[in-house]
């Protein structure tokens, strides 16, 4: 699917019946912070996930699939192959959080678009994604930066001193603990009801 001359979706098909997805960035910002969180086992969280992007979810076994896809909008994800170089990328540590980068995503919306998320009535996850990939020269990418460096024997101390500094400076903190991760599920569950 092409962000630039297809129709964004909206709805899904199954059984000759359509099924609205809420499409809304905050929604999908939700999806991936519960999809994302690994210490909440995917079994308790699979009916949550659901009930944030579905008003009705749909009885298709094969949902997942598409779940997925939007998610990645509408693109393959690049490390589906099962080589060394994805195993490797699968084991690095995260760059961004929605959840705690909140305040500098918000800057970086502004400054790099002129762009008040908080401000927005809806925007499309594709739309938001697109943008927020193209993030560039602003606080935040310079954040994701350090945190996404490596630092190897070839690294000159001067600047693995400066990388240590700031991946200890910007370090994402851990997640939340266990019972106020259990009472955000009954939250979502709650505020998605239908």
């Amino acid at each position: 699917m092409n962000l630039l001359y297809e129709e964004l979706p909206a709805v899904y098909e199954y059984g000759g019946k359509q099924y609205e997805i809420r499409t809304d960035f905050r929604d999908w910002i939700r999806f991936e912070l519960l999809f994302t969180d690994l210490d909440v086992p995917m079994r308790d969280k699979k009916a949550a996930l659901l009930r944030i992007i579905f008003p009705v979810v749909p009885p298709d076994p094969n949902l997942w699939e598409f779940i997925l896809w939007f998610y990645q909008c509408g693109k393959e994800s690049r490390g589906a192959k099962s080589d060394s170089k994805s195993v490797k990328a699968k084991k690095q540590a995260a760059v961004y959080s929605f959840e705690y980068d909140d305040g500098y995503i918000y800057a970086a919306f502004m400054d790099v678009y002129g762009i008040d998320i908080t401000a927005l009535d809806y925007l499309h996850w594709w739309k938001f994604k697109s943008l927020f990939r193209g993030l560039h020269d602003c606080k935040f990418t310079d954040i994701m930066g350090y945190r996404a460096e490596e630092i190897t024997k070839k690294t000159p101390d001067y600047r693995k001193t400066f990388l240590q500094d700031m991946k200890k400076l910007y370090a994402l903190p851990r997640s939340l603990s266990e019972q106020q991760k259990i009472d955000e599920l009954k939250r979502i569950k709650e505020q998605y009801k239908t």
